[in-house]
């Protein structure tokens, strides 16, 4: 075979392994988890085994709980017609007050907002909704959105809550991880009925979580550019780009005070993103950062801390 034309069929072929290999990595990441764990939620469980034993234990129970209880399955159908699943548990007493929670990266309603849920229905006496985000638990769609497509999807859930429970109705928004990221890009737009806001390990952009995910894997000098390959790859794919997840100029614009809670043991999203977070936010807002917590572990490392915080910080507002 020609030389010339022996090596620019290898040349093709290296560069056809080279993008499926991306491509396939690009979906690990971001289609719906129909496809192998990939690189994000690997590098989320790097952590120790007790750490992640202890955390799902703690999350089982939670679940175990949670049964017990007679928990009310909601649809929706977001902007982009895709059918949205929420999971509703109303007070046992009468309540006014509507705790609407946002999960994190490949959980799902039962995942990080039901680490909660005991908490605000038995301590607070509160209304709970949590909620699967496109592409997680029995939620419909193909690609997440790292806060792009979920924050306008929870405003659709605070949209419904306001016209099924009234207009006096007073909203607490939480989420953690990705989660927390929604709340905070939901900031500057929530209606009157949302009266704060717990962000708990939020990213202050995936563009900035992602370059420090391959960063972390030892990439270091070629992280930006794959940063920028992978979200030209998502606006064919997903359709939006990853720059738009950017939280800080509706944490600045902030229209409820917030409240941000992180680990400074979390090395996947890292702890300088809440400083900045917070320093940002130009509304009434509290710090909390517990020692020794793991990415969204805040709750199980600091129970007492945490809860006793929130309980402050709600009754200044509500």
């Amino acid at each position: 075979m020609n030389k010339k034309l022996f090596g620019a069929l290898a040349a093709l072929g290296s560069v056809a392994l080279l993008t499926e290999f991306f491509v396939h990595g690009y979906l690990d990441v971001m289609y719906a988890e129909r496809i192998p764990m990939g690189l994000m939620k690997r590098r989320e469980n790097k952590k120790s085994d007790k750490s992640l034993r202890e955390i799902h234990k703690f999350n089982a129970g939670e679940n175990e709980w949670a049964k017990t209880k007679d928990i009310e399955n909601i649809d929706l159908v977001n902007d982009r017609d895709i059918k949205l699943k929420g999971y509703y548990l109303p007070s046992e007493k009468e309540s006014d007050v509507y705790v609407l929670f946002a999960h994190g990266y490949r959980s799902s309603h039962a995942g990080d907002p039901y680490n909660f849920i005991r908490f605000y229905h038995e301590e607070m006496n509160y209304n709970f909704m949590s909620v699967d985000h496109v592409t997680a638990g029995e939620s419909e769609g193909d690609y997440l959105g790292f806060d792009y497509f979920e924050a306008e999807d929870m405003l659709r859930w605070v949209d419904y809550l306001t016209q099924r429970f009234g207009q006096d109705i007073k909203i607490i928004l939480h989420g953690v991880s990705m989660g927390g990221a929604t709340v905070c890009k939901m900031a500057s737009r929530v209606p009157e009925q949302v009266k704060l806001i717990v962000s708990d390990c939020a990213y202050t952009s995936a563009k900035d979580e992602l370059i420090s995910v391959v960063k972390s894997a030892g990439l270091t000098n070629s992280a930006p550019l794959a940063f920028n390959l992978f979200n030209q790859v998502n606006k064919i794919f997903a359709k939006f780009d990853l720059k738009d997840t950017d939280v800080r100029d509706s944490v600045k614009n902030a229209k409820v005070p917030m409240l941000f809670v992180h680990g400074d043991a979390d090395d996947f999203v890292p702890t300088r993103m809440v400083f900045e977070l917070f320093e940002l936010c130009g509304n009434e807002k509290d710090l909390l950062v517990i020692e020794g917590a793991a990415h969204a572990e805040s709750i199980l490392i600091g129970a007492n801390a945490y809860k006793s915080k929130l309980k402050e910080f709600i009754s200044k507002y509500i």
